[in-house]
């Protein structure tokens, strides 16, 4: 019996990532995380006190890798970068390789993704809370080298830009998800979406190809005119 299969908290988080991924956060049930774990609902009070506490627990464990590896790409972009910084695509890629890499779970499947997007369309407290103690550090460090790499782009370009790339990263691995397909199915199988190799070329070129457009001058710049 391994570590993980002996430890019953290790065995609810496990469950609770597959059902929650699997039937939504407002559908999944305790019961059936509890089934899945092998233990009984009272487990679930005892070790994470309600469902969205565990709920919380879950994306945390899932998006802290995630996050982290960004953060280590782009410190070792500025550490192998001259005084200049790391270039517009080396900051690009730390960004969407993580996303690209990690959001896989053992059966091929874009559990994290289907996560996030639930998250972000019906935010809650504990979800919430998740994202700004543990993601917005990072984006405000993605923000401050995407300045530094295009200084004649106005701030909040740069945070429209930013958003524009998730959204853009969210899409294609939502459509290359195993039980979806949908970019691999329209294009004829022209664009290998099993490949994440080649998903996170096209991605970095895509983004770095927006973040290189023309600034528009700040919004307040444009309201005024």
């Amino acid at each position: 019996m391994t570590a993980e299969r002996a430890d019953p908290r290790s065995r609810i988080i496990s469950a609770a990532l597959e059902v929650f991924a699997a039937e939504g956060f407002e559908l999944a049930t305790l019961r059936a995380i509890t089934d899945k774990a092998g233990v009984n609902i009272a487990a679930v009070n005892y070790y994470f006190g309600s469902k969205d506490e565990l709920l919380r627990t879950v994306l945390e464990v899932r998006m802290v890798p995630y996050v982290a590896a960004r953060l280590k790409l782009l410190d070792l972009a500025c550490q192998q970068s001259g005084p200049e910084g790391p270039t517009l695509e080396a900051i690009v890629e730390a960004l969407v390789r993580p996303m690209v890499r990690l959001s896989r779970d053992p059966s091929g499947g874009r559990s994290l993704i289907r996560m996030i997007l639930q998250a972000r369309a019906r935010p809650r407290e504990e979800t919430v809370r998740v994202f700004v103690e543990g993601v917005d550090p990072v984006v405000h460090r993605f923000i401050d080298a995407f300045s530094r790499a295009l200084p004649h782009v106005p701030r909040d370009e740069i945070f429209w830009r930013y958003n524009f790339a998730l959204g853009a990263t969210m899409q294609v691995l939502t459509d290359s998800d195993p039980n979806a397909m949908r970019l691999k199915r329209l294009s004829g199988g022209l664009c290998d979406t099993d490949n994440d190799e080649i998903v996170i070329d096209e991605l970095t070129r895509f983004i770095s190809a927006g973040f290189r457009a023309p600034p528009t001058g700040t919004a307040a710049q444009r309201a005024s005119a």
